[in-house]
C-alpha cells in the first residue's frame, strides 16, 4: 500500500536517516519512535508529500488516499462540528465534478466509441460514490465523534468555539470519517483522555488500511503496533511486534554484540601475548608472523553507544500531618451548570492519587480547586498541618520568560542553591553542558515542559498537583519523571492520559463521575478490575465505547441476589484453587530463573553468542511471566480476603 525505498534526509551535516526502506501493507500499524528532534515528524511530512527527501522514493498503491494528522495547524471552515466532519473529501468532490462533466458530454452528442468509454467510466464513478455513501453516513460520523469524547450537544456547535485540544479531536474525527487507505498520525493521543484513548486504540486495531503513528505513550504503542520503526542515533531499526518487544530485541542484540566483542578481545589478547613472548625467538618467527596475519584479519565489533539512564531525586520535602487536604460540602458551578454539589474528599500523607473520568466530568476543575488556583461557591477547603503546595499545568509553559535562559529560570525559585546544584538538577531533566544557557524562546514544547517541571520539583513542596505532566515529553523524559514521582516522599494528585504513568505511580484512584469523586483504594490494575466487573454487570460495551444498559425487575434482582449468595462458596473454592496453581507456577518459574542466573554469572562458558542470546530471551520471558503471575496472585488474594470478610 505504501512502500519506502532508500529514503534519506538531513540538514547540513546532521543526517536524520539514510537509506530507509520499509513497506506498510493493509492492516499494518507502524509506530515511529525516537527522541524529540530525531526526525519522526520530518519523515511523516515526507510520506504525506509536504516535504521532500534528499534521495529515495515513496511509492503509493494506485488510487491510494492518505490522511495526515499533524500536531497543530488544523484547517477548518466556519461550520458546525457535525457538518465539518461529514464534509466530503476532495477526491469525492472531484469525482462528482467529473460525473457532471460526463453527463454534459453525453448530452452534447458524441460518437459511439467515446460514448461507450464515458458510460463505463460513469458506472465506475457511480459504484464508488454509492460505496462512499454507504460507508460514510451521519450516524457513522456521530459514532466517531462520541468515541473521541464529544457529547450530543457538541454536534451543532461552531468549530471555532472549541479549544485547541478539542479541535485536534475534531480533525481526527474528520479524517477517520473519510476512511483513507493510509493514516499518518503525529502524536494523536496528546489530547485524548483515557476513555477516548481506549476507543481510538480499538478503532486502529480494526482499521483495514495502513497506519503510521508517532507517539510517546508506551501503553498505546504496545497496544496498536505491529511494527516499530525506531530512529536511533546511528541507524534506523525496523522491528516486527510492539514497543516492548523492540526494547527486548534491542537489549538482547546489544548483549549478543557485547559477548562477541568480549570474546574477540580475549582472542586478540591471547594472540598478542604469544607474539610478545616469542617475537625475539628465531625458532618461533614463522608462528609469530602467522599470528600477526591472523590478528590483521580479525574484525572488531563496534558496540552502539549506550545511553546512561538519568535519574532525578526530589529534595526531601517537609513532613506534613497525616490529613493533607480536606474538601467539605464543596459546591462549584459555572453559571447555571452545576459541576459539584456537597462534595467531600480527603487526601492523606503519601497518597499518590490519579484523577480519572471522561472529558467534561470535572477532573481539571477538581484539581484546580484542590490546588487552590480556582475559587468555589460554597463549602470548605482546608490544608493540613505544615502542608506546602506545588501546581503544574500546561499553561505554565507560556509563563516561562522567553528572554531568560534555562538556568536563570531555575534561579528564580532556587533560593540560595548554587549553580552546581542547579546543573545537577537540570542534568536529571536531560539538560547538560551548555544546554543550560539556551534561551527559553528557542526551546521546543517538550524542552519547555522539562524546564517547568524542574522549576516545580526543586521547590520542596510536600503536596503536588499535576495536570497532564507527560504531555510533550518523549519516552526517555517520561521515564525520568516516573522514577522521580515514584521516589517522591510527599503527596501527589495528578491527571494524565498516560496509562503507564498511572500504572507505575498511583496508589489510589479517584474517579470523577456524575458530579462526585468516587475513591478506589489500590492501584490502577485493581481499579480496572473493579470497573470492568461493574461494566459486565451493567451491560455490554461496543466499539463506540457506549454501554448498552438494561433494567432488571425487582423479582429478577432478588433472584440474582440469591444466586450470587448461592455461588459464593463455589467462587471462593475456585479462587483458592487458582491461587494454589499460581503459587506452584511461580515456584517453578523462579527455579528456572535461578538456573539461568547461574549461567549469566559466568558468560565466558559460552563460545556461541547465539546461545547466550537465546538464554537472555528466555530469562526475559520468565521475568514477564513471573510479574504477571505475582500481579494475578495479589488480585486473587485480595478478592478472596474481601469475599471472605463479606460472607462473615
Amino acid at each position: 500500500m505504501l512502500t519506502v525505498n532508500n529514503l534519506s534526509k538531513g540538514y547540513g551535516d546532521e543526517i536524520l536517516f539514510s537509506n530507509l526502506s520499509f513497506n506498510a501493507a493493509h492492516g499494518e500499524r507502524v509506530v515511529l519512535v525516537g527522541a524529540n528532534g530525531s526526525g519522526k515528524s520530518t519523515l511523516m511530512d515526507i510520506l504525506a508529500g509536504e516535504s521532500t527527501a534528499d534521495s529515495g522514493k515513496v511509492v503509493l498503491k494506485r488510487n491510494c488516499r492518505i490522511a495526515y494528522l499533524k500536531q497543530e495547524n488544523f484547517k477548518f471552515g466556519n461550520r458546525r462540528l457535525l457538518q465539518e466532519v461529514c464534509e466530503e473529501p476532495g477526491e469525492i468532490r472531484k469525482l462528482r465534478r467529473e460525473l457532471t462533466d460526463i453527463h454534459q458530454s453525453l448530452s452534447n452528442g458524441i460518437n459511439k466509441q467515446k460514448q461507450s468509454t464515458l458510460l463505463a467510466r460513469m458506472a465506475k464513478i457511480d459504484d464508488h460514490l454509492a460505496m462512499y455513501a454507504q460507508n460514510n453516513t451521519e450516524h457513522q460520523a456521530k459514532a466517531i465523534l462520541s468515541g473521541l469524547g464529544f457529547k450530543e450537544n457538541d454536534f451543532n456547535r461552531l468549530i471555532n468555539e472549541f479549544s485547541g485540544g478539542w479541535m485536534m479531536r475534531a480533525y481526527l474525527s474528520k479524517i477517520l470519517f473519510s476512511e483513507p487507505d493510509v493514516l499518518l498520525l503525529d502524536e494523536p493521543t496528546n489530547h485524548l483522555d483515557l476513555e477516548a484513548n481506549l476507543w481510538f486504540e480499538e478503532y486502529l486495531m480494526n482499521f483495514k488500511g495502513a497506519a503510521l503513528v508517532t507517539s510517546h505513550d508506551r501503553a498505546f504503542l504496545n497496544s496498536v503496533a505491529t511494527m516499530v520503526l525506531a530512529i536511533e542515533e546511528e541507524q534506523v531499526v525496523i522491528q516486527k511486534g510492539n514497543y516492548d518487544e523492540y526494547l527486548m530485541s534491542r537489549e538482547q542484540s546489544f548483549k549478543t554484540k557485547q559477548a562477541t566483542a568480549e570474546r574477540i578481545e580475549k582472542q586478540i589478547k591471547k594472540q598478542m601475548k604469544f607474539v610478545e613472548r616469542f617475537r625475539a625467538k628465531s625458532t618461533k618467527a614463522r608462528q609469530v608472523q602467522s599470528r600477526l596475519k591472523s590478528l590483521g584479519k580479525i574484525e572488531k565489533i563496534d558496540l552502539p553507544r549506550t545511553t546512561k539512564r538519568v535519574r532525578y531525586s526530589f529534595p526531601e520535602p517537609p513532613r506534613s500531618g497525616n490529613e493533607v487536604i480536606n474538601l467539605e460540602n464543596l459546591d462549584k458551578s459555572y453559571g447555571e451548570h452545576v459541576v459539584y454539589r456537597g462534595v467531600d474528599l480527603v487526601l492523606n500523607r503519601g497518597d499518590k492519587v490519579a484523577l480519572v473520568g471522561v472529558n467534561g466530568a470535572g477532573k481539571t476543575t477538581m484539581l484546580k480547586i484542590l490546588a487552590g488556583v480556582l475559587d468555589f461557591d460554597g463549602g470548605k477547603r482546608q490544608l493540613g498541618h505544615n502542608v506546602t503546595t506545588g501546581y503544574y499545568a500546561q499553561h505554565l509553559l507560556e509563563l516561562l520568560n522567553p528572554k531568560k535562559t534555562i538556568i536563570q529560570e531555575l534561579q528564580e525559585v532556587a533560593g540560595t542553591a548554587s549553580q552546581g546544584v542547579l546543573r545537577n538538577i537540570l542534568g536529571g531533566f536531560l539538560f547538560s553542558g551548555d544546554d543550560i544557557h539556551k534561551t527559553i524562546s528557542f526551546l521546543s514544547g517538550g524542552e519547555k515542559a522539562r524546564v517547568a517541571l524542574a522549576k516545580l520539583l526543586i521547590q520542596s513542596s510536600n503536596l503536588l498537583f499535576m495536570d497532564e505532566p507527560t504531555n510533550h515529553l518523549d519516552i526517555a523524559s517520561r521515564e525520568i519523571l516516573t522514577d522521580a514521582l515514584n521516589d517522591y516522599n510527599g503527596t501527589l494528585c495528578f491527571i494524565t492520559h498516560d496509562r503507564t504513568l498511572i500504572h507505575q505511580v498511583a496508589n489510589k484512584i479517584v474517579k470523577v463521575e456524575n458530579g462526585r469523586p468516587v475513591v478506589y483504594p489500590g492501584d490502577y490494575s485493581s481499579y480496572l478490575s473493579i470497573a470492568n466487573s461493574t461494566v459486565i454487570e451493567q451491560g455490554s460495551v461496543d466499539i463506540s465505547g457506549k454501554t448498552s444498559n438494561f433494567q432488571k425487575s425487582p423479582k429478577e434482582k432478588r433472584n440474582q441476589k440469591r444466586q450470587t449468595r448461592g455461588n459464593s462458596v463455589n467462587k471462593l473454592r475456585k479462587l483458592n484453587e487458582r491461587i494454589s496453581i499460581v503459587e506452584s507456577e511461580l515456584e517453578n518459574i523462579n527455579s528456572e530463573m535461578n538456573k539461568l542466573e547461574g549461567f549469566f554469572i559466568n558468560p565466558e562458558k559460552f563460545d556461541n553468542p547465539d546461545q547466550l542470546a537465546e538464554f537472555g530471551i528466555k530469562f526475559k520471558d520468565l521475568q514477564k511471566q513471573s510479574k504477571e503471575l505475582e500481579q494475578e496472585w495479589e488480585q486473587l488474594s485480595s478478592t478472596v480476603e474481601g469475599d471472605t470478610h463479606e460472607n462473615h
